[in-house]
């Protein structure tokens, strides 16, 4: 389902008539305003095409939102203790999961990502906890600063001078083409001002 996007069980009911009239999962949503990809999901996940109940899908829906999920390194106090001791070794995230993917090779219990080691780190980090995650990161900040986005550089002007810098002789408008306005050519080759 797309991040964000939940069904209702009238929706989902809607789905169901949808696939009994034929209609294709883009239509469906389109019909719903929802996104093509949340019903595609949501018809996969509860049996397919074939099998799909509203009722039932929306069963699993509250049954999966109601259920308390333990974080990874609260649940394992093993996985905890092994990932403390790698910080108490001044080791990043990074390096942390790395050296558990070594160290216990073929037990799954014991992988972690680093994405996941800082979740736990930055959501406890709060008063005195911040203060002392500050200083056990190396890079010393004590918020996160996710790396999955990649960094707008692009549409920067390069240069620019502001409006109030400009000279005087731009104001009065005395030479033509002083003004932006002048300077862009519209309908058969004509000047816009």
């Amino acid at each position: 389902m797309a991040r964000g996007e939940f069904l209702t069980s009238e929706e989902r009911e809607q789905i169901l008539l949808g696939i009994d009239n034929g209609k294709s999962g883009r239509r469906i949503a389109r019909e719903l305003g929802k996104h093509h990809s949340t019903v595609c999901e949501e018809i996969r996940k509860n049996g397919g095409r074939e099998c799909y109940s509203g009722v039932r899908a929306q069963e699993r829906a509250v049954t999966c939102l109601a259920r308390a999920k333990d974080r990874k390194l609260e649940a394992c106090g093993r996985l905890h203790d092994t990932v403390n001791d790698g910080f108490a070794q001044k080791w990043s995230p990074e390096q942390i999961s790395k050296r558990l993917e070594m160290d216990y090779p073929d037990d799954p219990e014991m992988r972690v990502s680093h994405e996941t080691i800082y979740e736990s780190l930055y959501l406890q980090g709060r008063g005195e906890l911040r203060t002392q995650l500050k200083l056990a990161l190396r890079t010393g900040r004590a918020r996160r600063v996710p790396r999955s986005r990649a960094q707008r550089t692009h549409g920067q002007i390069q240069g620019v001078v502001n409006i109030s810098d400009r000279p005087a002789e731009h104001s009065d408008r005395a030479v033509p083409g002083n003004l932006e306005g002048d300077l862009i050519i519209g309908k058969g080759g004509k000047s816009q001002s």
